[in-house]
């Protein structure tokens, strides 16, 4: 039985790399149900009005990885499998520079809503 599991790891991880493995975007749409609070914040910013388009994995990362619900509710297990927190370094890859107002404490505060913890 356990040479089954380890032929079965092995070949879904050599699967893995040969399909390049690469995560991949999923869109907005996919956060939307765990996420409302966020997603109706987001679409109602800037960034959902953008061509194109600066959505959740704008700054999170391709969801496809992580999105699943029980690796959501794993922190360090949705880090490892590709979501991204970002802080204001990132924020300042684009604000701050051209025409996009520089990125500041308030406004980092308030990049989306989130649901009260209580």
């Amino acid at each position: 039985m356990m040479l089954i599991r380890s032929m079965v790891a092995a070949f879904i991880a050599s699967a893995c790399a040969l399909s390049g493995g690469a995560p991949t975007h999923v869109g907005a749409g996919a956060c939307k149900p765990c996420h409302k609070v966020q997603f109706e914040s987001w679409s109602a910013s800037a960034h959902a009005k953008l061509k194109p388009v600066l959505d959740c994995e704008a700054c999170h990362g391709p969801g496809s990885e992580y999105k699943a619900v029980r690796i959501m509710k794993d922190p360090a297990a949705a880090k490892k499998a590709g979501l991204l927190m970002p802080d204001k370094a990132q924020c300042a890859t684009c604000h701050g520079k051209k025409k996009v107002s520089p990125m500041t404490d308030a406004m980092f505060a308030k990049v989306h809503a989130h649901k009260k913890k209580g």
